[in-house]
C-alpha cells in the first residue's frame, strides 16, 4: 500500500509539473512505476510485490471496466426488445471468495454492474444469491462470474 501511495504522489507530482490533464495523471503514474521498478533493489523486500501486483490490478481494471461497458449495453438492449422475452431470476452463486472483504467487494463490483444485483449471502457465507435482469442460462453466468470477476478479483486480493 505503501508504494502504491508512493506512486500516486509521483503521479501528481509529474501532473503539477505538466497542465494537469487526466493523460498527465496517468503517464505521471507510469513515470512513477517506472522509478519504482528502477530503484527496488533499494527499496526493500516489499517493492517487488507491488510491483508484480500492480499488473494484475490494471488487467482486473480493464476487465471490469469492459464488462461495464457490456453490461451496460447488454441493459439498453434489454430495455428496447419486447419486454416479455426477458427472463429476470436469481441463481445461487458458489463462493470461492473466503473473507469479509473478498465477499463485499465482489457483491459490490455485481452491485456497480448494471443488469446484476447481490440479493443474499447464505448463513455459511458459501454461497451469494444474484438476481439478474435478464437469465437465458443460469450455468453460463455462474460460469462467467467465476472465470471472469471473481477469479480476477482474487488474483488482485491474494
Amino acid at each position: 500500500m505503501t508504494f502504491f501511495l508512493i506512486n500516486i504522489l509521483l503521479a501528481f507530482l509529474w501532473a503539477s509539473f505538466q497542465q494537469f490533464r487526466p493523460m498527465d495523471v496517468v503517464i505521471g503514474f507510469m513515470l512513477g512505476y517506472g522509478l519504482i521498478w528502477l530503484t527496488r533493489d533499494w527499496l526493500g523486500d516489499t517493492a517487488p510485490r507491488y510491483l508484480q501486483r500492480m499488473p494484475t490490478f490494471m488487467r482486473f481494471l480493464i476487465y471490469y471496466l469492459a464488462e461495464l461497458v457490456s453490461s451496460t449495453w447488454g441493459v439498453v438492449r434489454a430495455l428496447f426488445r419486447d419486454q416479455s422475452t426477458l427472463r429476470p431470476g436469481i441463481i445461487s452463486f458458489p463462493l470461492q471468495a473466503q473473507t469479509d472483504l473478498e465477499i463485499v467487494l465482489l457483491n459490490n463490483l455485481l452491485v456497480l454492474t448494471p443488469g446484476t444485483l447481490g440479493v443474499d449471502l447464505s448463513p455459511d457465507r458459501k454461497t451469494l444469491y444474484i438476481h439478474f435482469l435478464d437469465i437465458p442460462d443460469a450455468d453460463a453466468e455462474r460460469q462467467r462470474i467465476t472465470q471472469g470477476l471473481e477469479r480476477r478479483l482474487l488474483e488482485v486480493l491474494r
